[in-house]
């Protein structure tokens, strides 16, 4: 039963990110952490984006933006390095209590998110710092990067430069994390060996999503993933104890 329950999950995660080019993270970290450690998810959530972003950012090659992505990505490199730190030697309580108040906290986010058809142009330093290295620390510890999504779709004007700049900002930091987890031992053959198991409910769930992308309607979409967010992050913190 766990085994099927974490192939669902996997299937549910990636056939969102099928259909809205993100969000695989999002609704695998709170599912996986019923069933395995977060010590075992982010890894294995590290392996299977590692090709799908690969996928999407060279499909959408012609809309990277370099003023984008270069200091993003650098900024991620800061925060990545305390959150793998968290991720190895914390509380597994603790972290799925943090967790659940994250995963809240971004399905409120998309909910108040207000989408802007017009690109800025300028961006306040600061921000840029303080999105940058928490990201970097929520993906060390989850390979969460919501808060790029949030910042990305502030600074882009169209859909196709939102999804090259967010997939190759994910590239990047998939990319050193797949080193930082390798070097700090996070990434083992345990890891590995579950993400073969469940490869094929990543193939899947990205063609349905893709395929269903062209047929349903956005907004339906990201209110199902918006209410299951809610439900797992509040399960997550009740199960934790600490409240």
């Amino acid at each position: 039963m766990k085994d099927l329950f974490l192939l669902m999950a996997t299937f549910i995660a990636y056939f969102v990110k099928g259909i809205t080019g993100f969000g695989n993270t999002l609704v695998m970290s709170p599912l996986f952490s019923f069933v395995v450690s977060n010590r075992v998810t982010t890894p294995v959530d590290l392996i299977f984006s590692i090709p799908t972003n690969t996928y999407i950012a060279w499909k959408e090659r012609k809309n990277i933006s370099l003023k984008i992505v270069l200091p993003l990505s650098i900024m991620l490199f800061v925060g990545i390095i305390p959150g793998t730190f968290l991720l190895k030697t914390g509380n597994d309580k603790m972290l799925k209590a943090i967790l659940g108040v994250v995963v809240i906290g971004m399905a409120i986010e998309m909910i108040t998110r207000k989408y802007s058809k017009r690109k800025i142009n300028r961006t306040n330093p600061l921000i840029l710092i303080i999105i940058g290295v928490l990201s970097g620390i929520l993906a060390g510890l989850y390979g969460i990067g919501a808060l790029l999504v949030a910042y990305i779709n502030r600074t882009t004007d169209n859909k196709s430069a939102f999804r090259a700049n967010i997939c190759c900002v994910f590239l990047t930091d998939n990319i050193i994390r797949l080193f930082i987890y390798s070097y700090t031992g996070i990434l083992n053959m345990h890891v590995i060996i579950l993400s073969l198991l469940l490869s094929p409910a990543v193939i899947i769930g990205m063609m349905a999503g893709m395929k269903v992308y062209s047929m349903m309607k956005e907004d339906t979409v990201k209110n199902s993933v918006i209410a299951l967010l809610i439900i797992s992050g509040a399960v997550l913190i009740i199960k934790s104890n600490l409240i």
